[in-house]
């Protein structure tokens, strides 16, 4: 596996060929020196959350404002008009910008006038979809990658170790709330994993409840913080699809 990703040292970035998006232009809401977000994962392709970005709420500070974010993305759509996807991501979670609402909107304008043929998407990690105002604005993107890694409290700690602020059983609440939304799950052996057949099993049971339009799910393909996770290859991975069409028939493709 690749060694850990540096951050994106600016708002706009890519385009990035995605297995699952195509080519996708990317949109980072956050710090540019460092980590923002309300998870501490094992996996996490950044490397662990720092203290200062380790929070469930955000002042922007360090963060671009609903104008800077307007200019870069029509600076990058003049430059890549023909990208297929618009997407927030970035250094962290970018439901985490308190203006992430109006970010919304003013960007539908931008790639509406720019590239009106591209869809607006995100990838989250789920953490904020407890508020109300975070479930509105995700409800005006095209597209919502949402992540669920875990099937109970106690491998959601493990794994994913959110704030203090974040309960799993209020994430996945919110996450049934939402409609026609694609979950995203990775998967790890090793001693701080979540890859054994009896987590498996609560996990699809949670899928069925939250009933998402599709799952995909993968493991690592770079270096990883936590140096007792493995990598799931493909055999695994079909038969963690296999356990869940046990528990439910939401379609699962293995990346």
């Amino acid at each position: 596996m690749s060694r850990l990703l540096g951050l994106q040292n600016g708002i706009i970035y890519g385009p990035v060929d995605s297995r699952r998006l195509g080519s996708s232009l990317g949109i980072n809401l956050l710090p540019t020196g460092y980590k923002a977000c309300p998870f501490n994962c094992a996996y996490c392709q950044y490397g662990f959350t720092p203290a200062k970005g380790y929070k469930s709420t955000w002042n922007g500070e360090d963060m671009p404002s609903v104008e800077d974010v307007v200019r870069a993305l029509e600076d990058g759509l003049d430059e890549y008009p023909a990208v297929s996807y618009v997407t927030f991501s970035g250094n962290g979670e970018p439901t985490l910008h308190p203006q992430f609402g109006a970010i919304v909107d003013e960007v539908r304008k931008v790639k509406e006038r720019l590239a009106p043929r591209a869809r607006l998407a995100i990838l989250s990690n789920s953490a904020l979809v407890t508020r109300a105002e975070i479930l509105e604005a995700l409800g005006r993107l095209d597209v919502c990658f949402m992540k669920l890694d875990a099937g109970d409290e106690k491998n959601f700690i493990n794994f994913n170790r959110p704030h203090r602020d974040i309960k799993y059983s209020e994430v996945l609440e919110g996450l049934k709330k939402m409609k026609d939304i694609t979950i995203q799950a990775l998967f790890t052996g090793g001693e701080h994993g979540n890859g054994d057949k009896r987590h498996i099993e609560k996990w699809a049971q949670k899928i069925d409840e939250i009933r998402p339009k599709e799952v995909h799910i993968y493991s690592l393909d770079r270096g990883t913080p936590d140096g007792k996770l493995n990598r799931i290859d493909k055999d695994g991975l079909l038969n963690i699809k296999a356990t869940a069409a046990m528990y439910s028939d939401v379609p699962v493709h293995v990346y």
